[in-house]
């Protein structure tokens, strides 16, 4: 009976150590993958809704392409075209028209950036918008002014 129960304990023991150690790996490796991801800072410069051919994010890096952005973006039912936005070196603009998903006539909201190493993860929400509800828009368009260099982009609605 002893010999038994010195087994039984010692299967217990072995069973928690090696369950431990499991949860121990999984911990350093998920704090690992959070070591990697960095913050990027972000200025929101335009927000619009338009039906237009530009594709779920397009990045530009010349005041050139801005200038041409902003032509494809003029309503032409205004006298007044928006200011284009200057372009300083380390910057890029992240032109943002996701597809809605969740809600028919809304925006989008940008919850957070960050880099992993080559990629820039985009985490953005879907929101109400009184505006575009009445209007029955369904396009949502943001530009952003990313502090940073041009990486592969990943959007990820939340």
């Amino acid at each position: 009976m002893g010999i038994f129960i010195k087994s039984f304990l010692f299967l217990n023991f072995f069973s928690f150590l090696m369950i431990n150690c499991a949860d121990y790996k999984n911990i350093t490796q998920m704090n690992y993958q959070n070591e990697n991801k960095d913050k990027v800072e972000f200025t929101e410069i335009r927000r619009l809704n338009l039906k237009t051919d530009l594709k779920e994010y397009t990045v530009i890096t010349s005041t050139k392409g801005i200038k041409e952005l902003y032509m494809k973006l003029n309503d032409s039912k205004y006298s007044r075209s928006a200011p284009i936005p200057v372009l300083e070196e380390g910057e890029y603009f992240l032109v943002l028209k996701p597809k809605l998903k969740k809600i028919k006539n809304g925006d989008i909201e940008i919850e957070k950036l960050e880099t992993n190493g080559s990629t820039l993860n985009v985490f953005y929400k879907e929101i109400e918008n009184q505006e575009y509800t009445e209007k029955k828009q369904s396009d949502p368009i943001l530009i952003l002014k990313i502090m940073d260099s041009p990486k592969k982009i990943k959007l990820t609605i939340k």
